[in-house]
């Protein structure tokens, strides 16, 4: 055991804000940037300082044919860190074993398979390949940001001498609420889920079954940010409540769990010595795509990964308040550099028509914005691009603010989040590897989950494939070539199947998501 701990240590983690320039230990127990201040973004991020132990540790517990995710990928998770080998593996057992008997399954690494006959019908000769979260704990990835954050909770509470456990609070109204409720309840943890008051009967039903304490949160309109955010951030600050919730603003611990995600598929195509050139990744608040663009940025670091894969994200036309911020940064770099961006948007104008501007020039703009994605990508570390990504933290709202289109709507209605919560790390990610940002119509959202569906037979929802709608968007407008190795991650469980997850019938107008 001590040799265990020895080779932990060899891997120090630290949390870091790029806005304070601080860095904080694990051990502190902090959930966001104790500096943070109002009209500013502190993101909290894990930093690594690597040895060759952690590399040599994810090898060996990869070859060994383990396949519980948190055992498996143990070394990129901070409670291991913490408590060393043997404490952790006891910890995780416990979890594991009260996890069981409620939800039937543990968290397993899940399946990464090439689909041939779905890039066939999309016209591609590249490798396609699908990661499939939807049999995971719960039936999609929300469960696994947040076994990292109640092993982190645990840690915490063992090392600080505190047997009570501390109120939980998430805001959702899908997948992220139902995917706590079953993680609180093997924790032994009381939950309190913010809802919208339209929430569908069977998620309420879903979420109370597992012992969570549902409060409904109208809407009154848009601009505002979302309602059930607010009522959570006020349980917070007011009640002392733990964010348990899939955004790392709040709570930089998911993230981790999350990256388990980004750690799979990296390890899964060192197994098969493959490589991806782009993934592509559906956007809501965002702690998905930023925690799989951190898991490579990491297993880059290590020597487990030897080039990052361009990272695009895509939104739906009906709230896409992420794409905005990702052109009006470019639009920022090109103003500096002097670069043609003719793009021009007035937030004290018309919103709808602001934004309906901006989609216009995203479908027409194509050769402009290619380009300076281009010159943004290859003087990444250049003061000056180095400069505009200083200026989201401390100027965000030039950039990024509560969606105030028309009440956002799509059939993946699980990335309509009002703000894209982890913006800041992840557009740095698509700046970084000349990544893109598109908006996806509602027809190719359709059109992409039927053909998930038809071509690949795995049950996901709507959300869950649009990731797909984004790869066709961008394959359409030639930023991703046919001959492209490509990876996508399909995320959700699609509760209109006869077979429904819970193994009981299911309304067919149900889709639960986000």
């Amino acid at each position: 055991m001590i040799g265990l701990r020895r080779e932990a240590a060899l891997l120090h983690i630290s949390l870091f804000c790029p806005t304070c320039r601080r860095e904080y230990d694990l051990e502190a127990g902090v959930f966001r940037c104790p500096g943070s201040r109002p009209r500013e973004e502190h993101p909290l991020r894990r930093v690594l300082s690597p040895g060759i132990a952690a590399a040599d540790g994810l090898r060996a517990s990869w070859a060994g044919g383990a396949r519980r995710t948190f055992a498996v990928l143990r070394h990129t998770i901070s409670a291991f860190h913490l408590l060393g080998a043997d404490p952790y593996d006891r910890l995780l057992d416990g979890i594991t074993a009260r996890l069981l008997p409620f939800e039937g399954r543990d968290f397993m690494v899940t399946p990464l398979t090439e689909a041939p006959e779905l890039a066939s019908a999309l016209g591609r000769t590249g490798c396609l390949w699908v990661k499939d979260e939807t049999a995971n704990v719960t039936g999609s990835h929300k469960g696994r940001h947040l076994m990292a954050t109640l092993l982190y909770l645990e840690v915490l509470r063992r090392r600080h001498g505190s047997g009570a456990r501390k109120i939980l609070a998430i805001y959702s109204c899908g997948n992220a609420a139902v995917g706590a409720s079953a993680v609180a309840r093997a924790g032994g943890y009381e939950l309190h889920a913010f809802v919208p008051a339209e929430v569908d009967p069977a998620i309420l039903t879903m979420l109370r079954d597992r012992g969570a304490v549902v409060e409904t949160i109208r809407r009154a309109t848009t601009g505002e940010g979302d309602p059930c955010y607010c009522a959570f951030r006020e349980a917070v600050t007011e009640r002392g409540w733990i964010p348990f919730a899939c955004a790392g603003n709040e709570n930089w611990s998911n993230l981790e769990g999350g990256a388990t995600l980004g750690w799979e598929l990296v390890m899964q195509l060192r197994a098969e010595a493959r490589t991806i050139d782009s993934v592509v990744i559906q956007v809501g608040g965002g702690a998905l795509a930023r925690a799989i663009a951190q898991a490579f940025e990491e297993a880059l670091e290590l020597g487990l990964l030897a080039a990052l894969p361009r990272v695009h994200a895509c939104q739906p036309e009906g709230g896409f308040p992420f794409v905005r911020a990702y052109h009006l940064v470019l639009r920022e770099i090109a103003r500096r550099h002097r670069l043609a961006f003719d793009l021009s948007y007035d937030r004290t104008a018309d919103p709808q028509g602001q934004l309906t501007e901006l989609a216009a020039f995203i479908l027409g703009g194509a050769g402009q914005i290619g380009e300076v994605a281009a010159f943004a990508r290859r003087n990444f570390d250049a003061p000056s691009v180095q400069a505009v990504l200083q200026e989201l933290l401390h100027h965000p709202e030039r950039f990024m603010w509560p969606w105030d289109g028309l009440p956002p709507r799509s059939l993946a209605h699980g990335i309509l989040d009002d703000v894209t919560y982890d913006w800041y790390y992840l557009l740095e990610a698509l700046v970084r590897t000349g990544g893109r940002a598109v908006v996806v119509r509602e027809e190719t959202i359709r059109q992409a989950h039927a053909a998930a569906r038809q071509h690949t037979g795995i049950p996901v929802c709507p959300t869950g494939a649009s990731g797909l709608a984004g790869l066709i968007e961008l394959s359409s407008a030639g930023v991703i070539a046919p001959s492209e190795s490509v990876g996508l991650f399909f995320t959700g469980f699609d509760r209109a199947d006869a077979c429904c997850y819970e193994g009981q019938p299911c309304d067919s107008s149900i889709l639960l998501s986000d």
